[in-house]
């Protein structure tokens, strides 16, 4: 499988021409208002410390923000944004109390899960904004939510003789959760009210939760549309009722469940040394087997040893967005949000995607001295190099380079192209 084509350098009689790999970065100033925090307790700048985490380093460190003279809660940091200028960026800033992270809730655009920037052409600061966009101190509204169990009780996932239907929410820092009780007049409607702290107006995220005797089964993707992973709701000025709705939106029972298969591609985590396919396991995990790691193997492609797949027969209704990720060797999870698709009325068959969605080598660079060009690039056990002369002629493994991480060649006249290929 030929993975990651990089064109790296043209060269001829005249000297060596770099291409370009990638787009440069463009420094970007994050500004965040920590005051309502500190005005809750929920932030002592003496003691905590406030990051910025996002896609720019996958989800990784992120980088601690700094106190401004502007301010005693203003707080900024600047961040190199890579990528073509327009790509999105998603991040949240999150509180570190001596190791325990409190990240914000649902803070993008219209309750979205994440806060996004499109990286610009050059340096930019983007607008102060608050701490889980709370601009002032909050009041307590009692809020009662309510949430029909009956087709989980008709499929077998909910046994109310043994089993307590929860909420959990930013409302308590997606804690020990809310036991809500059947209402009196309807068996299959369970209620319950929470004192809900925070501004009228402001956008709060929660989910139901069935316990069973101590395993927590979580919805899935139940936000507008299903793009969102969480449902929200509105805080009003006073008492408010939310709406019934179904757990997991299944209104209808969906009898055996729809046959999907997925598919997902090890060949670049093989490449760079991460997965070994004599002794390494994939499984899938999702809320169609309450996100287990080992209730769901794949197996090996009978056209592809480096795709792996599954067939899983999901209960839910068609058009239900689905919610689920791939799992390497029992614990490593893919990073960033959940995968989703939508379910179909009969059976399907998913595209086949890239674990952790790293469909590529990396890139290659070159650096000249004299008649000399060294190419470098991210080695790995099975990442060779490869060249051509002519792009319309096959491509072939330069010698020695396999498990390299760099090869020198002297520049000669006519042209010379580069590309990284795996297993």
């Amino acid at each position: 499988m030929k993975l990651g084509i990089r064109m790296s350098a043209i060269w001829s009689g005249l000297g060596l021409v770099l291409a370009t790999v990638s787009a440069a970065a463009a420094p970007v100033t994050f500004q965040l208002n920590m005051e309502v925090q500190v005005t809750l307790g929920n932030f002592d700048p003496a003691s905590d410390t406030v990051e910025l985490r996002g896609s720019f380093d996958g989800w990784g460190a992120g980088i601690t923000l700094e106190q401004i003279p502007a301010g005693p809660a203003l707080y900024q940091g600047t961040v190199e944004l890579g990528g073509a200028p327009g790509s999105a960026v998603q991040y949240k800033f999150v509180i570190n109390r001596a190791g325990t992270l409190v990240w914000e809730g649902n803070v993008g655009p219209g309750g979205a899960q994440n806060r996004t920037v499109n990286v610009p052409d050059s340096a930019q600061a983007l607008p102060v904004v608050y701490f889980n966009n709370q601009t002032s101190a909050p009041t307590t509204i009692a809020v009662t939510f309510q949430v029909n169990m009956e087709i989980q009780k008709e499929i077998g996932n909910f046994d109310p003789a043994t089993h307590v239907v929860e909420v959990h929410g930013e409302f308590d820092n997606w804690g020990a959760g809310v036991a809500l009780s059947a209402t009196a007049t309807n068996a299959n409607i369970y209620a319950g009210t929470v004192e809900v702290s925070g501004s009228p107006g402001a956008t709060s995220a929660y989910k139901f939760v069935i316990n069973k005797e101590g395993t927590l089964v979580w919805e899935g993707n139940v936000g507008p549309g299903g793009a969102s992973g969480n449902r929200t709701f509105t805080l009003a000025e006073s008492a408010q009722t939310l709406p019934v709705v179904y757990f997991n939106n299944l209104e209808t029972n969906p009898g055996a469940g729809i046959p999907v298969t997925f598919q997902v591609s090890m060949a670049v985590q093989t490449a760079l040394g991460n997965f070994d396919p004599a002794s390494g396991a994939v499984a899938l995990a999702g809320q169609f087997n309450d996100w287990s790691t080992t209730d769901t193997p794949m197996t090996n492609s009978p056209t592809d040893t480096n795709v792996y797949l599954v067939t899983v027969k999901v209960k839910a209704s068609p058009g239900a967005s689905i919610p689920y990720k791939f799992v390497m060797n029992g614990s490593t999870w893919e990073g960033g949000d959940n995968r989703t698709f939508t379910l179909a009325s009969s059976a399907q068959t998913l595209p086949v995607v890239f674990f952790n969605r790293l469909d590529n080598l990396g890139a290659l660079t070159i650096t000249l001295d004299g008649d000399q060009a060294t190419v470098s690039w991210t080695a790995g056990p099975y990442v060779r190099l490869q060249s051509t002369a002519d792009l319309a002629s096959p491509w072939a493994d330069v010698p020695d380079s396999l498990g390299q991480s760099s090869m020198t060649f002297t520049v000669e006249k006519g042209p010379k192209f580069f590309r990284l290929a795996g297993p």
